[in-house]
This record gives C-alpha cells, structure tokens and sequence, in this order.
C-alpha cells in the first residue's frame, strides 16, 4: 500500500489551493473528509477479524476433504459415507454462510463509502470552487479580474482541477482503512501459525481443551485447561 504519492499530493495541491481560493478551501476538504472518516471508522465491521475467521474455516474445510482421503478405506468398511457427507457439507455451509456474510457487508460499506466520500465531497467542492466569487473575498476578487468571464471561467476550471487532484488523494487514504483491516486479519493467521513453528522446533504441542462443566459455584463459566505432549 504506496502512502508517499497521496501524501505528497495533499501538500502540493493543498498550497496551490489555497493560493487562489484561500486557506478555507483546503479546510473544508479536510473537515468533511476527517468527519466521513470517522463516521466509516464508527460504523464499520471488523473485517479484518471477519478475514481471520474466513481463512480458519477454509483450512477447516480442507482439513474435512483431507481427512477422507487419509481414512477413506475405514470410512467405506463401516459405511460411514453418509455422516462424512453431512460433515463435510456442514464444514462447507458454514463457510459459505461466512463468506456471503462478509461480502454481504462489503457492498453495503461500498455504497455507504460511496455516498458520503464521493458525492458529499462532490457537494463540498462545488462550495469551495465558488468561494472566489460568493465568498468573503468576493470583491476583492471581481474587482481584480475586472468582471471578466473568461478570467472568471478560467480560474473556475483550474481550481476545479486543483480540487479534483486533492479530493482523491484525500479520498485514497480514507478509504485504505480497508486495505489495512484485510492485512491485519492475514497477519493474526500468520502470528498464529509462527507460534505453532516455534513449539514444534522445540518439540512441543500445545492444546487448549474447553470443558462444558460448569463450576462449583454453578456460575455457568467454563473450565479451561492445557494438555502440552512432548513429542
């Protein structure tokens, strides 16, 4: 994810902005877009754990279609075919209920990202464009391009492609907050499975077993406890 090139547009779009429209330009472009970013911010799902989750049933899914294949003579000796089906065709469910959950929700975040960093932020242009002629400095402005329309209408068009250039720059930062939330669903995987690397260099094999009793003091938690077996 390349952060140095919006970067870098912001400042120099920014400065040029504000040498033909004033300051309050480039003010209003952050504002809104700092706004529209916490509201997504606010209102998003975990994706990145949702990306988590969706690869661990992949490798559930797997291990299911691994494991017939590793015991598929004992499977067909005791006619075990039908719960090896129900099995695997649960372990697909869930994964497919999973997936058309996320993707689900990534198209409504893609039209509600839409809505409010592209058209409001259209909105907000069109108010800061026509600060030269209806804003505070109005006057001062006619009076310098002497009421002509081709001066007028040339400022227009270049501000307006100063504003183009500085909103989608604005705009690629906002939205990477997906991007990041993805990769830090991958890299929790890749912690995970580090961890399992380093307890089998030194020959160990850690499990967590969850056990359905409940305490003494009937308080419904559940007991955990770790089995470690030396290799």
């Amino acid at each position: 994810m390349n952060l140095t090139k919006p970067i870098l547009d912001i400042i120099l779009f920014s400065r040029k902005l504000a040498e033909l429209v004033g300051w309050e330009g480039p003010a209003m472009i952050f504002a809104w877009y700092g706004l529209s970013g916490l509201i997504i911010k606010t209102i998003s799902p975990a994706f990145g754990r949702m990306t988590a989750v969706e690869q661990q049933l992949e490798g559930e899914y797997r291990h299911l279609h691994n494991e017939l294949l590793a015991h598929s003579e004992e499977i067909a000796f005791y006619n075990g075919q039908e719960w090896e089906e129900k099995n695997i065709d649960a372990g697909f469910n869930r994964l497919y209920d999973h997936t058309d959950m996320v993707l689900g929700k990534k198209f409504l975040m893609g039209i509600f990202d839409s809505m409010l960093v592209k058209y409001g932020a259209t909105m907000v242009g069109y108010t800061v464009v026509g600060l030269p002629v209806f804003g505070p400095k109005a006057a001062e402005y006619l009076a310098k391009t002497e009421g002509k329309t081709s001066q007028i209408t040339s400022d227009y068009v270049k501000n307006s492609s100063l504003l183009i250039n500085l909103a989608k720059a604005i705009g690629r930062l906002v939205v990477s907050y997906k991007e990041i939330q993805s990769l830090a669903g991958y890299t929790s995987l890749i912690n995970e499975m580090d961890d399992v690397l380093e307890d089998l260099k030194i020959g160990r094999y850690k499990r967590v077993m969850v056990s359905a009793n409940e305490t003494a003091d009937g308080s419904g938690e559940k007991k955990k406890s770790e089995e470690i077996v030396g290799f």
